[in-house]
């Protein structure tokens, strides 16, 4: 077993600790996504829905950023944009300073050297037709960053890099299991070296072993290479193993986020509370299992609130004022913050707005 797949202990990841704006590696500002649902005779669009509405999120060199919600939080759609497979309706993406929102051509295939994604099916990702060791060397191949000569050995390299037989260079995706697949379209997506890796739900298609060695061996790369890392997951257990900071997505909108260990030990908003109840595990040697947090079940239960908070609905703790008010994510210290009038509340104290 290699050093990336190691076991891992949560106290071996380091503690997270505040950065200043300018050790940002990637900053997003304002970001908005919509997609049309239907068109007019003249294909014009006559219904649309919004995906992901005005979030902003940054990440620091050599951070893990876990970005949880259930379907259709618009959690994949900001990973998409991150990655710049989607352009953003609005907003703006910086790396490392550089404005990347809306680059094109020459200069976005030089923004993958820098840039790469893992995605969630890894049999869908890998090329059927072409043997693993031509899947993971390709990018090099296209930034001509390798001769012909040179590709046998450097897939070579890279599969051991993830704990992979170099002998299964030679097989074909369909040869491989799901955790041989996924490793190799990780051993892929590092092969350029990048510095920020977007992960989107890299282990829900794998069984709870192999899901536990590819978390690993992604925290054994990180460490070793000081990669960043978006985790995109709807599941609490898979981010906790990895993340320094959370953020949490409702109707594509940011509603927490926070150190990991603060937001996992005390969340403040009712969602995230139900997240976390509803996950799997938490923590493997919790001695107790997380009481149940019932939501209310929609439209059947209790109204819509056009102009107030997007979750009242389905809160369990939805006051009046939630009807009327859309919280502002609002600093309550210590790098946490929380959309939610029921916590300002509860807490009698009012705070200011406050970016991701």
């Amino acid at each position: 077993m290699t050093r990336s797949t190691r076991s891992v202990d949560r106290e071996e990841k380091p503690v997270h600790v505040p950065v200043s704006a300018g050790e940002h590696l990637l900053r997003a500002q304002g970001l908005h996504k919509a997609f049309v649902l239907a068109r007019d005779l003249l294909g014009r669009p006559v219904a649309r829905t919004t995906a992901v509405d005005g979030i902003d999120l940054h990440v620091a060199h050599g951070e893990t950023v876990g970005v949880v919600g259930e379907s259709g939080s618009g959690k994949t759609t900001v990973g998409r944009m991150l990655a710049r497979l989607l352009v953003p309706d609005a907003g703006r993406i910086e790396l490392d300073g550089r404005d990347v929102t809306r680059v094109r051509g020459r200069e976005l295939t030089a923004l993958r050297r820098t840039l790469q994604v893992v995605f969630q099916d890894p049999y869908g990702s890998l090329d059927p037709t072409k043997p693993v060791g031509s899947a993971v060397t390709e990018p090099l191949v296209v930034h001509r960053l390798a001769g012909r000569r040179e590709l046998p050995a450097r897939a070579a390299e890279l599969l051991d890099a993830v704990a992979l037989d170099p002998v299964l260079a030679q097989r074909y995706p369909h040869e491989l299991s799901g955790g041989q697949r996924q490793r190799a379209a990780i051993a892929r997506a590092m092969a350029l070296e990048p510095r920020l890796l977007v992960a989107d739900e890299p282990t829900s298609a794998l069984d709870l072993s192999t899901r536990s060695e590819i978390l690993n061996l992604l925290l054994g790369l990180q460490r070793d290479r000081n990669l960043s890392i978006v985790l995109i997951s709807h599941d609490f257990a898979t981010v906790r193993h990895l993340a320094h900071r959370i953020v949490v997505m409702y109707r594509g909108r940011v509603i927490e986020q926070g150190p990991a260990e603060d937001l996992l030990a005390e969340p403040l908003h009712p969602y995230t509370g139900a997240l976390l109840a509803a996950a799997r595990a938490v923590r493997p040697d919790d001695a107790a299992p997380r009481e149940r947090v019932a939501l209310r079940s929609g439209r059947a239960a209790r109204p819509e609130a056009p102009g107030g908070c997007a979750f009242y609905s389905r809160c369990p703790v939805a006051m009046d004022a939630c009807a009327e008010a859309d919280p502002a994510l609002v600093d309550v210290g210590a790098g946490h913050s929380v959309a939610c009038l029921h916590h300002d509340h509860r807490h009698g104290q009012q705070h200011a707005p406050t970016g991701a």
